[in-house]
């Protein structure tokens, strides 16, 4: 909601989320899903959210295909 209310009066908005959650795969498909353009974590975390980020594009390509 808070990104679909700031995007409607300043398109373009970059909105993103920094934190541990942010390397977490669970919590990146979400973000993902809810539009969020990215995520912020601890170095360590770097690989594993890449790897959720692009999971979670392919599994909403799949979908939009449907």
């Amino acid at each position: 909601m808070a990104t679909t209310n700031g995007r409607a009066g300043r398109p373009g908005l970059k909105v993103g989320v920094c934190g541990e959650q942010g390397g977490e795969p669970r919590s990146v498909e979400f973000f993902h899903n809810e539009g969020l353009d990215y995520v912020s974590c601890s170095p360590f975390r770097v690989p594993i959210a890449r790897l959720a980020a692009a999971q979670a594009a392919i599994k909403a390509e799949k979908k939009a295909a449907k």
